[in-house]
């Protein structure tokens, strides 16, 4: 599998998704079934709602069911079959596998008792949160925007109980400290507010904050965005020179062969 560094958490579960190492061909389609897969997580929990809450019937679901195992085998297919190493991508990705299998909707159709293989779709739900763990990880280490965030959950709780000690109208530390929440985050649900001028000042103070960290995330994220970018751009420079790089060579052999035929046809004239 590679380095250490390349033997992530998402890997171990089974959602390791193209190896780093691979080709820019399979990394880009891996890049490519990101945002579907994304919708397959969210439309698995939705189909679970609906279900349980007989919103639809067994009919629908069994075409749900078809369409969500054809989206594990195409998107399983095609990124093992553009990788130079199929078995090391399968590997990190056995979960898919699991799921193709176990998940197999004839089960349901045939054996009503195999209804319960489909709880094995929701275990893909956590390995995709943890496939996207490290990009959060990414995201939270740039500009040590981890430890800033760690300060300002620091100081927003503990606003949240200051506040219920210098305004009469927040009762309780707990009522204080959503209201903190509900303040730094620019909501304003308007369900508990200070009333005194001490109060009103303070909230002040924690709505520049909100307003401040909401900046910070959001820049953060755009430049961890424009990273990936220039990281694409970037790998497909390098197979654009190395490219141009073998043409350099082919010519100078082709030169080097040119050459010697000219000097061999000199020799013989002489």
């Amino acid at each position: 599998m590679g380095s250490n560094a390349h033997n992530t958490i998402d890997a171990y579960m089974g959602f390791g998704g193209v190896h780093p190492d691979e080709n820019n061909r399979a990394k880009s389609w891996g890049d490519y079934f990101e945002g579907p897969m994304l919708l397959v997580a969210v439309w698995i929990l939705l189909d679970w709602y609906l279900f349980t809450h007989e919103l639809i019937d067994q009919n629908q679901r069994a075409y749900s069911d078809w369409t969500i195992w054809a989206f594990f085998v195409l998107e399983t297919g095609i990124t093992t079959a553009l990788c130079n190493e199929k078995l090391r991508h399968l590997k990190r990705n056995w979960a898919n596998i699991a799921i193709i299998v176990l998940a197999f909707p004839m089960f349901y159709s045939t054996f009503q008792e195999f209804a319960v293989l489909r709880v094995v779709r929701l275990f893909f739900l956590v390995g995709y949160f943890t496939h996207n763990f490290r990009i959060v990880k990414k995201v939270l280490g740039q500009n040590h925007l981890g430890k800033t965030l760690m300060v300002a959950i620091l100081f927003i709780t503990g606003s949240g109980v200051i506040i219920a000690g210098i305004d009469p109208a927040i009762e309780s530390p707990t009522d204080g400290i959503w209201w903190a929440w509900v303040t730094v985050t620019t909501v304003g649900y308007g369900d508990i507010v200070p009333t005194s001028t001490t109060g009103r000042a303070f909230a002040s103070i924690l709505i520049l904050l909100g307003i401040s960290m909401v900046s910070l995330i959001t820049a953060n994220v755009s430049a961890y965005l424009l990273a990936r970018n220039t990281e694409k751009e970037l790998r497909y420079e390098r197979r654009e020179l190395k490219k141009l790089l073998e043409m350099e060579k082919r010519m100078d052999s082709i030169e080097k062969k040119l050459d010697q035929l000219l000097n061999s046809q000199t020799d013989n004239r002489k």
